[in-house]
C-alpha cells in the first residue's frame, strides 16, 4: 500500500508541476509589456520546473514497477530510469520552449535562437525517452494493451467484449487534429503576423472530415455491413468505421470553401499549401489508434523479421482484434507503424524538401496536390498488404481504387496547375535562371522512368490474372501499381518540360537582344 500511495503522490506531483509550468508559460506569452519581461530568468525558472518534473516522474515509474512486482533485469532498470527521465524532461521542455519561441513577443534574438534549438533537442529526447521507457517494461506488462475506458467496466482491451466509452483511438485523432491546427496557426502567424486566422476553418473542416470519413465507410461497406440493418446503424460511429481517404477529401473541400468565404483577404493557394500537407501529421498520429485497437494490420509474419520494431509494438502486434493471437514466433504485420512513418516522412519531404529546397520550381498549390500523390501512393502500396478483414468493399478494392484516384488526380492537378500558370505567365521572366542542362537531364530521366513503368505495368496487367477475392501483391496488382506511378511521373515530366521550354525561350530571347 505504501508503494501505491507514493506512486500516486508522485504522479499527482508531476502533473501539478507541469500545470505550474504551463501557467508560467502563459503568463510570459500574455505579458502586456514584453520588453520589460526577463525572458532569461523565466526560461531558467521553467528549467527548474522541468527538473522537478523529471525527478517526480522517474520516481513514480520506479515505484510503479516495484508495486507491480516487475522482475526487471539490470538493463531494463536502466532503460526504465533513463527513459522516464528523458521522456518527462524532454516533453516538458518541448512544451515550454515551443510556445515561448513561437508565441511570446519581442524575445531577444540570441535567446530565441537557443529556444529553437531546444525545441528540436527536446523533441528528439522525448522520443528516445519514450522508446527506452517502454522497452524497459515491455516484456512485463499484459497484452493486448488497454485501448480505452468503459464507464461500467473500467479499463478495457481489444480482447474484451466491452467497447470503451472513451477510446484511445478518438484521443489519437483529436491529438493529431489539434497538432495540425497549432502547426498551421504558427505558419500563418509567420506569414501574416496574426494568430487565429484558421480557427473557424478548423472547427468546420475537422467535423466535416469525420462525417466524410463515415460517409465513405458506409458507402464502401453498404452491401457487406449495412444493407438490411436498422437505419440508425449508419450513424453508429461509436461502433467503429471510418475511412481516412473520404474523410480527408471531404474535410479539404469543406475547409477550402469555408476559408474562401470567411477569409477573402488571405491567399487560398497559400492556405492549402500550408494546411493540406499537414494533414499527413494528423493521419500519422491518428494511426496510433489502430495500434491500441489491434486492427487494420497485415498478414501474419515472423516476429524475427521485424526485429527493428520497439518491443511494445511488436508484443502488442501479437494480438488481432479480428483474428486473436498469432501463432508462436509470429505477429500481425503492424501496418499502422509503416503508415505512420510514411506519413511523417511525407510531411517533411513536402514541407521542406519541396516547400523550401525546390520552392522556386513550384507553383502555389503544388504542395497541396503533392499530398494527394504521396498519401495516395502510400495507400496504393499498403492496401494489398492488409488483412482481408480490413479491405473495404464487397471485393476488397474500394479503398485501393480510391487511392489510385488520389495519385492520378494529384499528379494531374500539379500538371494543369503548372500548365495554366505557364500560359498566363509566359511573358514574364521568373524562369530566366533555369539551368538548361540540368533541366534537360532531369526531364529525360523522368520521361524514361515513366515510360519504363508504364510498359512494365501494362505487360504485368496483360499477363497477370486479377485476384477478385482479396488484395495481394500478385502480378496484376503489381502491374497496376507500376502503371499508376508511371502515369503520374509522365504528368510530372510535363511540368519539368514546361520549365525547360520556358528556359530555352528566355535564352533565345536573350541571344536575340544581344
Amino acid at each position: 500500500m505504501a508503494f501505491l500511495v507514493l506512486m500516486i503522490t508522485l504522479f499527482v506531483a508531476t502533473l501539478a508541476i507541469l500545470g505550474v509550468g504551463i501557467y508560467k508559460m502563459v503568463m510570459v506569452i500574455k505579458s502586456p509589456t514584453p520588453l520589460a519581461t526577463n525572458y532569461v530568468g523565466e526560461v531558467k525558472r521553467l528549467g527548474f520546473l522541468t527538473l522537478g518534473k523529471v525527478v517526480a516522474t522517474t520516481l513514480g515509474f520506479i515505484f510503479l514497477a516495484m508495486f507491480q512486482q516487475y522482475k526487471l533485469n539490470a538493463g531494463e532498470w536502466v532503460e526504465l530510469i533513463f527513459g522516464s527521465a528523458l521522456f518527462a524532461g524532454g516533453l516538458s521542455a518541448f512544451i515550454y520552449t515551443f510556445f515561448i519561441h513561437y508565441y511570446a513577443k519581442e524575445i531577444p534574438a540570441k535567446l530565441d535562437k537557443i529556444l529553437f534549438y531546444l525545441i528540436i533537442a527536446s523533441a528528439v529526447l522525448t522520443l528516445i525517452g519514450l522508446l527506452l521507457l517502454t522497452n524497459g517494461i515491455a516484456d512485463h506488462i499484459p497484452y493486448p494493451l488497454v485501448n480505452g475506458i468503459s464507464f461500467k467496466a473500467g479499463f478495457v482491451t481489444p480482447a474484451s467484449d466491452v467497447k470503451p466509452n472513451l477510446a484511445w483511438y478518438a484521443l489519437c485523432i483529436l491529438t493529431g487534429a489539434v497538432l495540425v491546427y497549432v502547426i498551421c496557426d504558427h505558419r500563418f502567424y509567420v506569414e501574416y503576423g496574426k494568430h487565429g486566422i484558421l480557427e473557424s476553418t478548423f472547427f468546420v473542416a475537422f467535423p466535416a472530415g469525420i462525417i466524410g470519413a463515415r460517409i465513405g465507410y458506409v458507402i464502401g461497406e453498404w452491401n457487406t455491413q449495412f444493407a438490411g440493418e436498422p437505419w440508425w446503424k449508419v450513424f453508429a460511429i461509436w461502433e467503429g468505421g471510418l475511412t481516412i481517404i473520404s474523410g480527408a477529401l471531404i474535410g479539404i473541400i469543406v475547409g477550402v470553401l469555408w476559408f474562401i468565404w470567411r477569409n477573402k483577404k488571405y491567399s487560398i493557394w497559400l492556405a492549402v499549401d500550408v494546411i493540406v500537407p499537414t494533414i499527413l501529421v494528423a493521419q500519422a498520429i491518428g494511426r496510433w489508434g489502430n495500434f491500441f485497437n489491434c486492427e487494420v494490420h497485415g498478414f501474419e509474419v515472423l516476429k524475427s523479421n521485424w526485429w527493428f520494431l520497439p518491443k511494445i509494438i511488436a508484443n502488442n502486434a501479437a494480438f488481432s482484434e479480428s483474428n486473436g493471437f498469432a501463432s508462436a514466433g509470429h505477429i500481425w504485420m503492424p501496418l499502422f507503424y509503416v503508415e505512420f512513418l510514411s506519413n511523417m516522412i511525407g510531411y517533411f519531404v513536402i514541407r521542406f524538401a519541396f516547400g523550401k529546397g525546390l520552392r522556386k520550381y513550384l507553383e502555389l498549390g503544388d504542395l497541396a496536390f503533392g499530398y494527394l500523390v504521396w498519401y495516395g501512393l502510400t495507400r496504393v502500396i499498403m492496401e494489398p498488404l492488409r488483412d482481408t478483414n480490413y479491405n473495404m468493399g464487397q471485393d476488397g478494392y474500394w479503398s485501393w481504387l480510391w487511392s489510385i484516384c488520389f495519385v492520378l488526380i494529384g499528379a494531374a492537378a500539379i500538371f494543369f496547375n503548372h500548365l495554366i500558370r505557364f500560359l498566363i505567365n509566359r511573358k514574364k521572366t521568373q524562369f530566366k535562371n533555369v539551368n538548361i542542362l540540368f533541366s534537360s537531364i532531369v526531364s529525360g530521366l523522368v520521361l524514361l522512368g515513366s515510360v519504363a513503368l508504364i510498359v512494365v505495368g501494362s505487360l504485368n496487367m496483360v499477363n497477370g490474372e486479377q485476384n477478385t477475392f482479396f488484395l495481394q501483391f500478385d502480378q496484376f496488382n503489381n502491374g497496376l501499381i507500376y502503371l499508376v506511378v508511371g502515369l503520374s511521373l509522365l504528368l510530372m515530366f510535363g511540368c519539368a518540360l514546361l520549365y525547360l521550354v520556358q528556359g530555352l525561350t528566355k535564352k533565345k530571347d536573350a541571344n536575340q537582344e544581344v
